[in-house]
């Protein structure tokens, strides 16, 4: 069994697409390292993540995020543990405004959040589970 964490946050007025890409890059060697597996989306102001792994690991990890300067109001949308994983072999997968992918007309509404898209912990997941058909994202960064 593996855990699993689902979440939402603003990011921080300081944390541009430098600081985003320095995320992923830490996240991508420290998870390899640690069996952690996931993906983070960015909108506009918005985190939508999501991390899997060892139960321990994961604890720690998500203390770490709540702690960290580049997130303000962290909310937990769904967490829980599961027989397999999501995201299987990425790292960190990462996905913007700017890719192009199925989901593209969600960005175009003005009156979808991610936030509120954390309202519903079921459409939130099957939002997030929906970018595994675009492989590039595993290991895309802002500035590529």
């Amino acid at each position: 069994m593996i855990k699993y964490i689902l979440y939402v946050s603003e990011v921080a007025d300081h944390c541009g697409e430098r600081e985003t890409t320095d995320i992923l890059k830490k996240s991508r060697a420290n998870n390899e390292q640690n069996a952690v597996t996931g993906m983070l989306v960015r909108k506009n102001k918005q985190f939508l993540q999501y991390i899997e792994g060892p139960s321990d690991t994961i604890d720690m990890l998500f203390k770490k995020i709540e702690t960290d300067d580049r997130h303000r109001s962290v909310k937990v949308v769904n967490q829980g543990m599961a027989s397999d994983r999501v995201f299987f072999n990425w790292e960190m997968a990462f996905a913007d405004e700017r890719n192009l992918q199925p989901l593209q007309w969600k960005w175009q509404l003005d009156k979808i959040s991610l936030f509120s898209l954390a309202d519903d912990g079921e459409e939130c997941l099957a939002f997030i589970k929906a970018f595994l058909c675009v492989p590039q994202l595993a290991a895309n960064t802002p500035l590529s």
